[in-house]
């Protein structure tokens, strides 16, 4: 939910709860209606597009805890010529999922496919489409972005793109021990990021959103790709999509000994409160030097004042009691 919705609706039953006017029967029934309404909410819709293989369901299993199957050899869509909307359940409510067909999987298939995209996209409430970090080629989605939002330009707010398997991508050297990227594949995946983007908006130029890489199985950038779908989906659904999000923690995947020392490291460097109450302010009295121990005003004063240890240590060592005696008889004390 975003902020300002979030606000409103906090704003709103705060004040039924504080109305002066109404009995505790009637803002329980305000408020019980008001929560009806917000669960009759319609879920939100993602329509998903991309190759068999490139990792839908992994995705919205990772963005939303869902727990769909995944197909890792074969796809998962069904390739039927009517698109079912599947209800997906997630840890933080439902969500409609349309797994799209792959425009690519046939030259044959490739104009009745079309049909099919414009009967279902208008319907989104975001268009995901999802495309493999290292995959360069970029004609066939381009022909296709021409084809479907060249006459629809209305629903090309709705697009996001996500580059699946950022960790895939050259040169293949992703750090498994701390489940991020090595530098040279952060630069290989800012590069890609911004060829992809530039491709996107050479065919539609409206389009306002980047390219986001991240890695469905690592857990990897999800809350960048969340962020675009949130821009993506029409500002009055975005609180139903944040209210699904759940996001999945890729430090699961860290090195339990690489993140205890992260952590330990992070922990360190943030100072410890002190359970004390602070000291009180000290006044001009405090400030002052404390004086020393009065220096002694005789020898007797002095060695009265030594220890039988001392006295043996001091007596044992003539030159020491010399030294000791003028030290008195200057006042430098002992």
């Amino acid at each position: 939910m975003s902020g300002s919705i979030r606000d409103r609706l906090r704003r709103f039953t705060t004040s039924v709860e504080q109305a002066d006017g109404l009995s505790p029967a009637q803002k329980a029934t305000i408020l019980q209606g008001y929560e009806e309404a917000l669960g009759s909410e319609a879920p939100p819709r993602l329509v998903l597009i991309g190759e068999a293989g490139v990792g839908k369901s992994t995705t919205v299993n990772a963005l939303f805890n869902a727990g769909q199957e995944v197909g890792h050899s074969k796809a998962t869509t069904d390739r039927a010529w009517t698109i079912p909307v599947r209800e997906v359940s997630g840890s933080n409510g439902t969500l409609e999922v349309v797994d799209m067909p792959g425009l690519g999987d046939d030259v044959a298939n490739y104009r009745p496919y079309l049909d099919l995209y414009r009967k279902i996209l208008p319907t989104a409430d975001a268009v995901v489409w999802i495309h493999p970090a290292e995959d360069r080629m970029m004609h066939l989605v381009q022909q296709a972005l021409a084809d479907l939002f060249g006459p629809r330009p209305e629903l090309v707010g709705r697009l996001v793109f996500g580059l699946n398997k950022a960790d895939e991508i050259g040169p293949h050297d992703w750090n498994t021990r701390a489940n991020l990227p090595s530098e040279l594949q952060r630069a290989a995946l800012r590069e890609r990021e911004a060829e992809f983007t530039a491709s996107i908006t050479r065919v539609l130029p409206a389009w306002r959103g980047r390219a986001v890489s991240y890695a469905a199985r690592q857990f990897y950038n999800l809350t960048a790709l969340f962020k675009e779908m949130m821009y993506a989906v029409p500002e009055e659904r975005r609180w139903v999509l944040e209210q699904r999000m759940d996001l999945a923690d890729f430090t699961a995947l860290v090195d339990g000994k690489l993140l205890r020392a992260a952590t330990a490291t992070t922990l360190a460097e943030i100072p410890v409160a002190d359970p004390r109450p602070p000291a009180p302010p000290q006044t001009p009295q405090d400030t002052r030097e404390q004086p020393g121990p009065r220096p002694p005003r005789s020898v007797a004063d002095a060695l009265n004042g030594l220890s039988d240890a001392q006295w043996r240590e001091l007596h044992a060592d003539r030159a020491r009691f010399e030294e000791f005696v003028r030290r008195v008889e200057r006042g430098d004390g002992r």
